[in-house]
């Protein structure tokens, strides 16, 4: 089996570049800088799987062609990852009912509260042309499509984080962490010599919520994959420039980013 992902986005909470900031022509030329809110697209054989909804996600969808959502998976409930969840209803409508949104029951409270209309029950006459959430707790493993996903809870400021490890039987395959200001050991144990893993590693310099990198890079050491990816980047990322900084196996991930790993 191959899992298939695609980096819808890899930017920050305010993406790349910002409102209202000069940026350099040579920044803006590079296409690897234009950074929409982080988010991934994952394709197994029997299914596919979105993991968080951004403010983007229509227009990342569209991007990359996709045509059909089995599954949702929210990783906290800051707006960066919720807010284009209301599109979700054309998922609901081309699978003809309720559309599986895997969350902790934290942030399953506060999707609730922000998307209250869409737990009522639609009209009857056009019944999947709204959102329809089937709410679902991830706070433990669930499989899908052949794959087992396991949460990954990381400390991010006032919330707890949920990435995911993505496993075939015990196999682990990939690992995917935006938002994170460090990898607790009971979460390291479970990602170690994960083959692929994507991290968040905002900026170069500290900040209180996520790694930098030089804390993306000391976590990327003690995981040991083959290969890591940094995302949930500001534009203190000049792609070629911080790329040329970093060790081998190690690259920052861009927009319609797309891995096939076996």
């Amino acid at each position: 089996m191959s899992l298939k992902v695609t980096f819808l986005g890899t930017g920050t909470s305010q993406g790349v570049p910002m409102i209202g900031k000069e940026y350099s022509d040579a920044f803006l030329a590079q296409p690897k800088n234009h950074r929409t809110r982080s988010s991934i697209f994952v394709q197994t054989p029997d299914a596919n799987i979105l993991v968080d909804t951004t403010p983007e996600m229509r227009i990342q969808t569209l991007r990359e062609g996709i045509r059909r959502v089995d599954a949702v998976f929210i990783t906290h409930s800051h707006a960066d990852h919720i807010m284009g969840m209301d599109d979700c209803r054309r998922w609901c409508d081309i699978l003809g009912g309720p559309l599986p949104v895997y969350a902790s029951d934290e942030t399953m409270k506060i999707i609730r509260h922000v998307f209250f209309y869409a737990f009522d029950k639609p009209p009857s006459e056009i019944p999947n042309a709204y959102f329809r959430p089937d709410p679902r707790s991830f706070e433990k493993d669930v499989i899908i499509g052949g794959i087992t996903i396991t949460p990954l809870p990381v400390p991010h400021g006032k919330v707890t984080t949920y990435g995911l490890l993505f496993s075939e039987g015990v196999r682990k395959i990939f690992a995917y962490i935006p938002d994170a200001k460090s990898i607790p050991p009971a979460t390291l144990e479970k990602i170690r010599y994960v083959p692929c893993v994507a991290l968040d590693a905002l900026r170069r310099t500290p900040h209180p919520t996520h790694m930098n990198v030089e804390e993306a890079l000391v976590a990327v050491s003690k995981i040991k994959p083959q290969q890591a990816y940094f995302t949930h980047m500001t534009d203190d990322h000049d792609h070629d420039v911080s790329q040329a900084s970093l060790p081998p196996g190690v690259t920052l991930a861009w927009d319609g980013l797309k891995l096939e790993l076996p």
